[in-house]
């Protein structure tokens, strides 16, 4: 449990880290950015660590506090079951995009694509085959449009 000094110096660090900072002072007029946790440890003498432990503390804390503010991505998640992974490769499958996916399994979209791997490969090859079909069906009629005779040549 933190102390009541320090949870005063967190409110105080997560009050200047929200703040845009002005980048005149270090020669770049008209530039406006927020701090990163690693900089502004840096520009404060702390370390970086600690602060980056602290601020690791406090968000702990606040999902406790304040559930329904969690961003669902955020909430921790049950391992997915068996069925809830062949429930996502037959979606994947069907053309459902990985981003939605990992959305609605609430696990990152990188780990669609590791679980997916093999769909994704019988995906890439359906669209192989349609396009090698839709070219030879393109070779195979006479382009009559573009061909025009001298005769009606403006020139």
């Amino acid at each position: 449990m933190l102390t009541y000094r320090e949870c005063l110096d967190l409110v105080q660090w997560l009050s200047e880290l929200s703040r845009m900072q002005n980048k005149k002072e270090w020669g770049q007029p008209r530039t406006f950015r927020y701090w990163s946790i690693p900089a502004y440890a840096l520009a404060h003498n702390m370390k970086k660590a600690s602060l980056m432990k602290r601020l690791r503390e406090l968000e702990k804390i606040a999902r406790q506090k304040f559930p329904d503010s969690v961003p669902s991505f955020r909430k921790a998640r049950a391992p997915l079951t068996e069925k809830e992974i062949q429930e996502m490769r037959e979606q994947y499958l069907a053309g459902v995009d990985a981003k939605k996916l990992a959305e609605q399994f609430r696990i990152p979209a990188s780990y669609v694509g590791r679980l997916c791997h093999n769909e994704k490969l019988q995906r890439m090859k359906e669209s192989d085959r349609r396009r090698e079909e839709e070219s030879q069906i393109a070779e195979s009629q006479p382009q009559t449009d573009s061909l025009i005779s001298e005769e009606e040549t403006p020139f």
